[in-house]
């Protein structure tokens, strides 16, 4: 069958290899999601227009503010220092993480901690689409704000706005897979079980930097390589097979894993349950007359709440008696002594009037006569009779005294009055708790006998546990319906293994024999780049159809996996140049065209070698005008011979790029 077959012809072919109807065939097909592909897909492009980063460096010979804008377009474009360290790989990371939604992931901790802002705005299909990181200046922690949006209408149309992580990063992926029209494609292995590969996986191919495990991309399993050189091919049926091929994966695992069901097994259990039903029948028959057990344990649970709350307020109440106690012992040792004040004062006021109302009749010094109206005219002048001495008003300072430390036991006596109410309170509140107490403690005493009788505590537990085995026999026969329930959808679908399996092989015949023509395009491509670059002694590189590159070396046998670190940099380089040049002389296929390379002429790679490499991506740019590739290096007079000039960023000796 052609490869331009229809949907028809292909659903035809399936049916009638696996002798079914053509209308069961679309049931399972569409049970299980495997739809046909069969058009050649149209060329994408992904272009870099511009990076922006902003912020203050910090522990370099050129600390402070930083801020730069590097513009790119079409054609070779090289990225340059004349030493290391100077911003290279970073400014390739943020590219990176820019078209990926995961820059913070892409920067150095130190460099991280450096930027304030980070900007990426590429064109994808033509439509301009911008990712934007801000944080403050120094700060190392990875909770900076994140957006991406759109070109729209001459500004930018918001497509998520929020925090750094994840749902960026889910915003990207589902951008560019509906601009690029690839889609997620399934996997299904022993050690994952089904799983799913996305964008970054896609976009990973487009970048290069250093040996890796991978000819092409960075992942080995699910056999990722090969799948990705079939989706930048544009293979039609590719995603179909795929489909259908993860799909019987996943049914042949389902399958293994569900335990057969043993015959009978229901009939057995339910014979199980009526024996039990019948002896908890007769169990709940002996119950003799007398209070429920369950409502004694509830009602034991509810005295032991109360009588842990009647603990607590006897307590509160002899604290409070204490205190009102102490405080009345206080107030009464102050009355006692003010009141012992005010009877001092009073006595000895009472005897200064007693000593000032004596009229002596003589001097007592001299035994001299004393006339009586000497005391009549002292007595009209306030003076002393005797002395001459001016005497003090009636209301002198000893009354005002008393009258105050007679307010003073008022006072008192009102504080005291009203503790000994407090504290008459207090200890009947004490009394009253502690006797509420001691009535709960005897009805918890109670209940707990009645719980304690004997006959029916054994009976209750037999009882108990008669019940317990007929939820067990439940859930026994519930779980063994479901699995004849699941036995009868499996027959039911009895035919979707033999259609799967049938799909997975007219698919496969469908593309096959132009898959096997395109690796053949793609091995000699690599094989002729591969030599150029000076990767020594080969032969032949034959990328098959099952994913593993077969290669000749010196007449020996290899694997991809067995070339030094050298060898594998310069072959995964001639990987990603043959997949672009093979797409551009099929004239199809859906390689975005851009191709990032992170110091490309490391691995010992002789000036040579690193010339020629720099010559075929030049030819690679030349062939196609809409190609894009950035080139990460040290400074060298054959990679400035071929950039242009306006498209080379030059750190000049011991100067940093940004």
């Amino acid at each position: 069958m052609s490869t331009q077959a229809t949907a028809a012809e292909w659903i035809e072919a399936i049916a009638g290899k696996a002798f079914l109807p053509v209308p069961v065939v679309q049931e399972v097909l569409d049970r299980h999601a495997v739809e046909p592909q069969s058009t050649l897909p149209r060329r994408k492009s992904l272009r870099i227009r511009s990076v922006t980063l902003e912020g203050v460096k910090e522990g370099t010979v050129a600390d402070g503010p930083f801020g730069r804008t590097f513009t790119f377009g079409p054609g070779l474009w090289a990225i340059v220092s004349d030493q290391n360290f100077r911003g290279k790989s970073t400014l390739l990371g943020v590219i990176q993480g820019g078209i990926r939604g995961d820059i913070h992931e892409r920067v150095k901790p130190d460099v991280w901690r450096w930027l304030s802002k980070a900007e990426v705005v590429f064109e994808a299909n033509g439509i301009g689409h911008r990712l934007l990181v801000t944080k403050d200046a120094g700060d190392p922690d990875k909770g900076a704000a994140g957006s991406f949006s759109r070109e729209q209408d001459g500004g930018w149309f918001t497509l998520y706005e929020g925090t750094v992580g994840k749902p960026l990063e889910r915003a990207v992926e589902d951008a560019m897979l509906a601009e690029f029209g690839f889609a997620r494609f399934h996997a299904h292995n022993e050690k994952d079980g089904s799983h799913t590969h996305g964008w970054p996986v896609i976009a990973s191919a487009l970048f290069v930097d250093g040996p890796g495990k991978a000819v092409f991309g960075e992942l080995l399993v699910d056999a990722i390589p090969l799948r990705l050189l079939q989706m930048f091919m544009g293979l039609p049926w590719v995603s179909t097979y795929t489909a259908a091929a993860t799909a019987l994966r996943r049914l042949r695992a389902t399958k293994a894993e569900r335990p057969t069901a043993s015959r009978g097994l229901g009939n057995r259990l339910r014979t199980s349950l009526d024996a039990v039903d019948a002896s908890l029948s007769s169990a709940r028959g002996r119950v003799r007359p007398g209070p429920d057990r369950a409502v004694l344990r509830a009602t034991m649970l509810e005295q032991d709440r109360r009588l842990l709350a009647l603990r607590e307020r006897v307590e509160e109440t002899r604290q409070e008696a204490v205190r009102v106690d102490r405080q009345l012992q206080g107030a009464t040792t102050l009355l006692l002594e003010t009141r012992r004040a005010l009877q001092q004062l009073r006595d000895e006021r009472a005897a200064g009037l007693v000593l000032r109302t004596l009229r002596p009749v003589c001097c007592p010094s001299c035994d001299a006569g004393i006339d009586h109206d000497r005391h009549s005219r002292a007595d009209e002048g306030s003076t002393c009779a005797l002395c001459g001495t001016r005497q003090a008003p009636d209301e002198d300072e000893d009354a005002l005294r008393l009258e105050e430390l007679q307010r003073d036991v008022d006072d008192v006596e009102a504080n005291v009055a009203e503790l000994s109410a407090q504290a008459t309170e207090a200890q009947a509140s004490q009394r009253g708790t502690e006797a509420e107490l001691s009535k709960a403690i005897e009805a918890s005493r109670a209940t707990e006998a009645a719980l304690r009788a004997k006959g029916s505590a054994d009976l209750e537990m037999e009882i108990r546990g008669l019940e317990a085995q007929r939820e067990q026999l439940l859930a026994l026969i519930a779980a063994e319906e479901e699995e004849e329930e699941k036995e009868e959808a499996a027959a039911a679908g009895a035919h979707d293994e033999a259609v799967l399996q049938t799909a997975e092989e007219v698919t496969k015949d469908l593309y096959d024999g132009l898959a096997r023509e395109i690796l053949a395009d793609v091995s000699r491509e690599i094989t002729t780049l591969s030599r150029s670059f000076g990767v020594q002694n080969i032969e032949s590189m034959d990328w098959g159809t099952g994913g593993a590159m077969r290669i000749v070396q010196g007449k020996a046998p290899t694997s991809f996996g067995r070339l030094s670190a050298g060898e594998n940099l310069r072959v995964r380089i001639a990987a990603a140049l043959a997949v672009i040049e093979v797409a551009r002389q099929r004239m199809y296929g859906r390689h975005p065209g851009l191709l990032v390379l992170d110091s490309p002429g490391a691995q010992e790679m002789a000036p040579a070698d690193f010339a020629a490499l720099l010559s075929r991506v030049h030819e690679a740019i030349q062939s196609a005008g809409d190609i894009q590739i950035i080139v990460g290096a040290r400074a060298d007079s054959t990679l400035l011979d071929v950039v242009p000039c306006d498209h080379v960023t030059h750190a000049q000796g011991e100067r940093f790029l940004f």
